[in-house]
């Protein structure tokens, strides 16, 4: 679990800062006193949840946490204050919680217990595909960057079929549509599978696509994810979903259908 709290004041963010250590001890926790360092951080990192100030001279809390929603939309947004008239701004943009300061170790664990999207226990460390809202990949926490963006796409799909090959003609059909599957297709179908495995080897990542003649797949035991603990019956997984799956992707509405089916059974 990676936290980060913000807060302009020095003697509250040491305040803050123990707080949540007591309340959460084995989390990761980055403390920022100005909402600029703290976007630069989560640009590069994931974050699961931010504790912040919401009265802060350069941006306010609730300006920041618009952008750190922008950044990764699952974020949980806890704000932190001493005046109590804010708190019908902060849940009225969905904020995961609030606290009064002084911030009390009850009070932070309260929230942590309550998250609106809840962090899977093994989200921090290995490989973990983020599969509802936009679909992302993360290795150790921090997500990876892939330099085309028909290769992410194409892990996506395979992450999708859960383990089952996908010829090339069917890759051709997911990233290019309607187009003839000609000779010059083809040949961009193979640079994008290429493409796709070097950003992996690059990452360290091995042995996560199976290629067979004329199929590849993922090996769904090497990386966690938020789609398959849903089919599991995972808790965590199935509050965390609200219908949003692969939004990035049209072809992922069939599969957000199912599983939207099956959490009001």
């Amino acid at each position: 679990m990676n936290i980060i709290a913000v807060d302009d004041e020095h003697y509250a963010i040491l305040d803050l800062e123990q707080a949540i250590k007591e309340a959460a001890p084995d989390a990761s926790l980055s403390c920022f006193m100005t909402p600029a360092d703290a976007l630069a951080y989560a640009q590069t990192t994931n974050v699961d949840i931010a504790f912040l100030d919401i009265d802060m001279g350069s941006m306010t809390g609730l300006s920041l946490a618009l952008h750190l929603k922008e950044i990764n939309p699952k974020t949980n947004i806890i704000f932190v204050t001493g005046y109590s008239e804010y708190m019908g701004s902060a849940f009225s943009m969905h904020a995961s919680g609030y606290v009064l300061k002084p911030a009390r170790t009850e009070c932070i664990v309260r929230e942590l217990e309550n998250l609106r999207h809840p962090v899977p226990q093994n989200g921090k460390k290995g490989l973990r595909m983020q599969c509802f809202g936009n679909f992302e990949v993360f290795l150790d926490g921090k997500p990876l960057a892939f330099p085309r963006s028909k290769s992410k796409q194409l892990l996506a799909y395979l992450v999708d079929r859960k383990g089952a090959g996908v010829s090339a003609a069917e890759i051709s059909s997911v990233l290019w549509g309607d187009k003839e599957y000609t000779r010059s297709i083809q040949k961009q179908v193979q640079t994008v599978i290429s493409q796709m495995l070097k950003t992996l080897r690059e990452a360290g990542i091995k042995d996560l696509v199976i290629k067979h003649w004329n199929s590849i797949s993922v090996d769904t035991e090497k990386f966690s994810c938020d789609y398959y603990e849903f089919l599991q019956g995972d808790v965590n997984a199935l509050n965390a979903y609200t219908g949003e799956y692969m939004e990035n992707y049209s072809w992922a509405e069939m599969t957000a259908g199912l599983l939207t089916q099956s959490k009001l059974k």
